[in-house]
This record gives C-alpha cells, structure tokens and sequence, in this order.
C-alpha cells in the first residue's frame, strides 16, 4: 500500500472521529438546554390550566351574578309597581268610604229614628272609651 494513501485514510478515520466527537460535544448541551426548555414548558402548561379552571369558575360566578341581579331588579320592580297601584287602590276606596258615609249621613239626617240610634251607638262608643281610657 502506498504510504500516501494510508496516511490519507489514518487522517480521514481521524477527521470522522473528531468530527463525532465535536458533534457529541455541542449535542450534549443543546440536549440538556432543551430538557430544561421541555421542563420549563410543562410548569408554563400547568399554570396555564390553572388559570383557565380560575377563568372558567370566575365566568360562571359572574354568570350567576348576573342571573341574580336580573332577577332581583325584576322583583324590586314588581313591589314598586304594586305600591304604585296602592296608591290608586287607596284613593279608591277612599273615594267610595266618602260616598257611603255621605249616603248614610245623608238617610240618617232624613230619618229621626236613626238619628236617635247614631246618637245612641255614639254614646256608647264614647262611653267605652272613657271606661278604658
């Protein structure tokens, strides 16, 4: 064999094992950078779905709120409707007390017998209260 040639293989065979042990030398670190890159991602994954579950129970109190608040002013709502209506009740019956007490007022200022029983029922009343009083 030529002594040419097999320095040129000895030099090539020696290239290949520097050229391994080169590549071995920047795969080891890339390797453990990116272990931690691969650990740091799943702690990122998992905060991630923490504050999604917060997000998701956060939209549902709020959504309940919501429901509650309508519900409420539906309520409220519905009592000042009603005293609003009271009012008109109120001056309702007020209207028709003054019409019958004027109707009555009226039948006993015509009729002496009933006078005579006013008088008496009102004698009474008063002296009842005088009693208790």
């Amino acid at each position: 064999m030529n002594s040419w040639l097999l320095a040129s293989v000895i030099l090539l065979i020696l290239a290949v094992v520097i050229l391994i042990v080169c590549i071995i030398a920047v795969i080891m670190p890339i390797k453990k950078t990116m272990s931690i890159l691969h650990a740091h991602s799943e702690g990122i994954q998992k905060q991630m779905n923490g504050i999604q579950t917060q997000t998701t129970l956060l939209a549902a109190t709020a959504e309940k709120m919501k429901y509650d608040i309508e519900y409420k002013i539906e309520t409220v709502q519905g009592v000042i409707q009603s005293l609003k209506n009271t009012g008109d009740v109120l001056n309702e019956i007020s209207d028709s007390s003054q019409a019958l007490t004027s109707k009555v007022m009226q039948k006993a200022v015509d009729d002496p017998v009933r006078q005579a029983q006013v008088e008496q029922w009102t004698n009474t009343a008063m002296g009842y209260l005088k009693r208790n009083g």
